[in-house]
């Protein structure tokens, strides 16, 4: 199991079962989006929603019970595992700060600021501005693969075990 953690207690959790091999993961389609559900043991995680991008970034927002999350992967970085790098994050005009939290090949970032989520919603890129470069994080089509991600948290949330042990989960989206 990878997990990730920042020092302000944020969490993104991608699971794999107790064989180390991934699971299928049924996903729906918005776009250019791929929506899909983690579960680990039967139990939901997490709905995320992913795509590539040009320069093999991979691009992938997490909702889970604590909230919104930004991965970034490519296989072209070599980043100091645990440390938190400080980014500016713009969508329009709105700009926010925000700490990426590195794993040798990505970061993870938490979206704290309500007003800034929704403006994701209604942007066409996401500027992840470091020291070094800026990243752009294409959103089209975002408003409803936003949407989508959030009802696939609330069905499998409402849908999960320990919410009612004698019905199964629905594992689609």
């Amino acid at each position: 199991m990878r997990i990730m953690a920042s020092a302000v207690g944020l969490i993104c959790c991608f699971s794999l079962p107790a064989s180390g091999e991934p699971t299928e993961r049924p996903s729906v389609v918005v776009g250019p989006w791929s929506i899909s559900t983690t579960y680990h043991a039967d139990k939901f995680i997490s709905c995320a929603m992913s795509r590539s991008a040009q320069d093999e970034l991979e691009i992938t927002f997490v909702r889970n019970h604590d909230g919104l999350f930004l991965t970034l992967d490519s296989p072209k970085w070599t980043l100091e595992r645990g440390k938190a790098y400080t980014v500016r994050l713009a969508a329009g005009a709105q700009t926010v700060e925000a700490k990426a939290l590195a794993e040798r090949k990505g970061v993870t970032i938490g979206f704290a600021d309500g007003s800034f989520k929704e403006r994701l919603k209604t942007s066409n890129v996401l500027d992840v501005k470091g020291e070094g470069a800026t990243l752009s994080v294409p959103l089209d089509k975002s408003a409803t693969g936003f949407e989508r991600l959030e009802l696939c948290f609330g069905k499998n949330t409402r849908e999960s075990p320990q919410t009612n042990p004698f019905v199964a989960p629905s594992r689609k989206p």
